[in-house]
């Protein structure tokens, strides 16, 4: 008998709640998950630092991200380890770890 839709997502979801559990990072919200999808479309292989002015971040629905959102969400991803801010405060440079 062949599994069903939802259940072969509810199995990729538990998946990857049990990655993000052994990473020690939680569960991500939808707009970190945008974020990162959006910082790893620029990365270019070389060199992990991503300058943020570059990138017109798009949500899962293809529209824009609002900028309180976006800055947010970076400081999340900061705090949870995955990316880091370089530079100054006010610096738009950020590198995936």
């Amino acid at each position: 008998m062949s599994e069903g839709k939802s259940s072969k997502f509810i199995k990729l979801i538990e998946i990857f709640d049990e990655m993000s559990n052994d990473l020690k990072i939680g569960r991500l919200s939808n707009y970190e998950k945008d974020v990162l999808i959006n910082l790893q479309k620029q990365f270019n292989g070389k060199n992990r630092e991503i300058n943020i002015k570059n990138i017109k971040f798009k949500d899962f629905n293809g529209n824009s991200m609002p900028r309180s959102t976006l800055y947010k969400a970076l400081k999340s991803l900061c705090g949870k380890g995955l990316i880091i801010h370089l530079g100054s405060e006010r610096s738009s440079i950020y590198k995936l770890n």
